[in-house]
């Protein structure tokens, strides 16, 4: 069964504008559609209380059998570096207590939150007497898990250095696991020392060339952060270690598609989970989106892309052509994402009843 690993919306729901009571007509769309979901939610800071509200409902319905293909919900931020494509409401900065609501609902069906971890370094203050350290630990504590993303560009020497020391600090309180921490779409959002997508009808125009320059270069350890940047050669480096899992959109236009065939074959198949990052509407998060010519995308009023509209079948036809065989797409699909969502990290030297005391 497909896992939509990160997705932001389906039929005529925004998962950033979920009541309570949609919980069951989405598991219904996904039971017709036999799909597993793990809706992705843009939390904005006046919806806090309605999102604690739905994820205790989402909770009691799930205890109950009722939301079977619902395994859980994300958040993409509220921690996200402030130049993405991400609707505005969803960026910003949750004081100590509204961090202990967030993070407690890992405890009741909050699998992961995208955040930048190079936002501060972890000894620095969030609040009063509460590190970035602190709150990592609360996350995890509570069963709640963080997928890498949406950085700084300013200086990506100390963002690659902020992802080492997360990596460090987590691995060594946690028990190791492939899927202690997850991305967010791997090249999006970050700094790059490459050209990762030709969007427009004048970039397409262009890509032949400049594609053609890319590929020249091989992909070596020793030079990849020469080829592609320190952050997403940091990342690449740690997922070959199994220290994270990453994602990664397969639409051809979050990434153009011989980017996402190299990125395979350095990886492996079986160490990179597809995300779709679509929404079958034009608004998510209480902003209005639009499209361009010629580009699934969906962007916001200043040009930004925010979401996709490219769903799982479109990408799984696009991961074909670049030469996945179908067993693997099976696996990265349904497998992995799967097991992915569904793990639980284990402080070390504690049961996680210990680490919920």
């Amino acid at each position: 069964m497909i896992t939509l690993f990160h997705s932001h919306g389906i039929g005529r729901f925004d998962y950033s504008s979920l009541e309570s009571g949609d919980l069951e007509l989405i598991n219904a769309i996904a039971r017709e559609r036999d799909l597993l979901l793990c809706p992705t939610v843009y939390l904005r800071r006046d919806h806090l209380d309605r999102f604690v509200k739905l994820i205790h409902t989402f909770s009691s319905l799930k205890l109950s059998g009722t939301l079977a293909h619902i395994l859980g919900f994300s958040i993409e931020g509220p921690l996200l570096g402030r130049e993405g494509g991400i609707p505005r409401g969803g960026s910003w900065n949750p004081t100590e207590v509204e961090w202990h609501q967030i993070a407690g609902l890992g405890q009741h069906g909050l699998r992961y939150i995208v955040l930048a971890p190079d936002t501060m370094r972890l000894d620095e203050y969030i609040d009063t007497n509460y590190k970035f350290e602190d709150l990592l630990r609360e996350f995890y504590d509570n069963g709640l898990r963080i997928a890498l993303g949406h950085f700084r560009r300013d200086d990506p020497i100390r963002s690659a250095s902020c992802i080492d020391d997360v990596l460090t600090y987590l691995h060594q309180h946690y028990e190791t696991s492939p899927y202690l921490v997850l991305t967010d779409h791997l090249f999006n959002d970050m700094p790059r020392a490459f050209i990762h997508a030709w969007r427009t009808n004048d970039e397409q125009r262009r890509r032949a060339l400049e594609l053609s320059k890319f590929l020249a270069k091989p992909w070596l350890s020793e030079t990849l952060a020469e080829t592609l940047g320190s952050v997403p050669s940091t990342l690449l480096k740690a997922a070959r270690e199994r220290k994270l899992t990453p994602s990664m959109n397969f639409d051809g236009f979050h990434v153009d598609l011989e980017i996402c065939r190299l990125t395979v074959n350095y990886l492996g198949a079986d160490r990179l989970i597809p995300m779709t990052d679509d929404t079958e509407l034009n608004r998510m998060a209480g902003e209005e989106l639009h499209q361009i010519e010629n580009n699934p995308l969906r962007y916001r009023d200043d040009e930004k892309v925010a979401a996709g509209s490219t769903g799982y079948q479109k990408q799984i036809a696009n991961m074909r052509r670049i030469g996945i065989r179908e067993s693997e797409i099976d696996f990265m699909f349904g497998t992995l994402a799967r097991e992915a969502l569904q793990y639980s990290p284990k402080a070390k030297g504690r049961t996680n009843e210990d680490a919920n005391i």
